[in-house]
């Protein structure tokens, strides 16, 4: 066994002490450094909003909301949520369900009789992405700029064969989404946008909620812009007409309503305790793809430090967004963004981890000498069919996954290996007797346990 394994051997065997709670001073000041170090001032900006229960401990912007006329982002400005809009169509089938109008059991057909294959998918499967609902060839809704009616939109779904078994696997699917909006519409005799109105938007007093139409004037609606050129230099982007992504992420919002509005939801003031307890209840169905993150109806179930997280994820042209709520410490986190190159998903990781007392750390890059550099080189598997292997480049190490992107990495003090730009997953290369680097230690997002990848050349 080499010394890098015994090591790690070790370190298992000792106690996990869990941090002590982090006060909300603590909490505001490392989260406002996060946000500093994440957004410009004088660029496209965020919106972070802290609460523990009903006090809130941070509720800061920084950036700009208009950049072509130097409008400073304010926490009261509109964003579009995208995904996060998610939770909002779950919890109306879950409200419909209680009210007896559906089972989450009920085949589509016995709502959308019109549709072929897709039919015979029950709602819970189109709830927690296990439905096998495909994409459009064309990409994501997401990703075209004009809508079509909504009868057209359901037909050019259900023509697409379905990707695979129902209820066989995990798969994310938007068009599921769209189809849960136009069963919600069915059932409840109005536009899905309307019956969340009246089941949620008015009596939560939700009052800068609403459907992300683009052409309406919204007060204190945010611009977006992209930073997602390799320069990130600033651009405006094309917004998408809101019937394109519908039930899936048509919804606009701030900081103030997404935080009355979890607080709602987690506390039964919004949908039965039980039905929020199905809610974020991780589906068991098994990935098409690796990932560690789980589902439940309209949220992830995530660990971070340990800890169960619930929330979702948004990204649109123009915005990018994260909710997330710690049932452990009763915490709200947001995060709303009008640039659709924000990492709201590490965003969210890293002010979770604050919020536990047990903060991701900062990386430091030091220099590294060419012969550092060059000990690294070569290919490490990481399956049976996968390598990741590691290149010099412009005097630089980068690493490429498969045939995947070549991303640039940085070396901490310590000898561990970040992306760069980082987003927490990091390597430790372990050494054989003679300091031959005979294999990587893999921790996705910044955790464990960490994934061996053996030195193959």
């Amino acid at each position: 066994m080499c010394h890098g394994v015994l090591l790690a051997a070790s370190l298992s065997l000792l106690p996990i002490v869990a941090p002590p709670p982090a006060t909300d001073a603590t909490i505001a000041r490392q989260a406002q450094a996060v946000l500093d170090a994440a957004v410009r001032a004088d660029g496209p900006g965020a919106v972070v909003l802290i609460a523990r229960g009903d006090r809130v401990i941070l509720r800061r912007a920084r950036g700009r909301a208009q950049i072509e006329l130097d409008v400073p982002l304010s926490p009261d400005h509109v964003f579009r949520i995208a995904s996060v809009t998610k939770i909002f169509t779950a919890a109306t089938i879950l409200k419909l369900a209680e009210q007896g109008k559906l089972s989450l059991d009920d085949p589509l057909a016995k709502h959308l009789p019109d549709l072929s294959a897709a039919g015979r998918v029950t709602i819970r499967q189109l709830l927690t992405h296990s439905g096998g609902i495909p994409e459009s060839s064309a990409g994501s809704p997401g990703s075209a700029k004009r809508g079509t009616d909504r009868a057209s939109r359901i037909a050019e779904i259900s023509s697409r064969p379905l990707a695979f078994e129902p209820g066989s696997r995990w798969s994310y699917s938007n068009a599921g989404y769209i189809l849960l909006g136009a069963v919600i519409e069915r059932v409840s005799g109005e536009p899905w946008p309307a019956a969340m109105q009246k089941a949620f938007f008015d009596p939560l007093l939700l009052t800068h909620t609403r459907y992300g139409d683009t052409a309406p004037i919204v007060p204190g609606r945010a611009a977006g812009y992209t930073t997602d050129d390799p320069s990130h230099a600033v651009r405006n982007v094309t917004a998408v007409d809101a019937a394109v992504p519908d039930a899936a992420g048509a919804l606009v919002s701030t900081a103030d309503d997404l935080l009355r509005w979890m607080r709602a939801l987690t506390h039964g003031r919004a949908i039965d305790v039980s039905s929020y307890q199905r809610m974020v209840t991780a589906s068991d169905v098994p990935p098409a793809a690796p990932t560690r993150d789980r589902y439940g109806f309209g949220v992830y179930v995530w660990q971070i430090r340990g800890e169960t997280v619930i929330g979702h994820t948004g990204q649109i042209p123009g915005f990018a967004s994260v909710v997330a709520y710690l049932p452990e410490h009763d915490i709200t986190i947001i995060a709303l963004a009008n640039d659709d190159n924000f990492d709201a998903r590490l965003m969210g990781r890293r002010l979770a981890a604050i919020a536990m007392g047990s903060p991701f750390p900062s990386v430091v890059p030091v220099p590294a000498s060419p012969e550092t550099l060059q000990a690294l080189v070569g290919s490490y598997r990481i399956d049976e069919t996968t390598t990741r292997t590691l290149s010099i480049r412009d005097g630089r190490l980068h690493a490429q996954r498969g045939t995947g992107n070549v991303i640039p990495l940085q070396i901490t003090a310590e000898g561990h290996l970040h992306f760069d730009p980082d987003f927490l997953s990091y390597f430790v290369p372990v050494r054989d007797a003679r300091g031959r680097v005979i294999a990587l230690e893999y921790f996705p997002d910044g955790e464990g346990p960490a994934q061996t990848l053996p030195r193959i050349e």
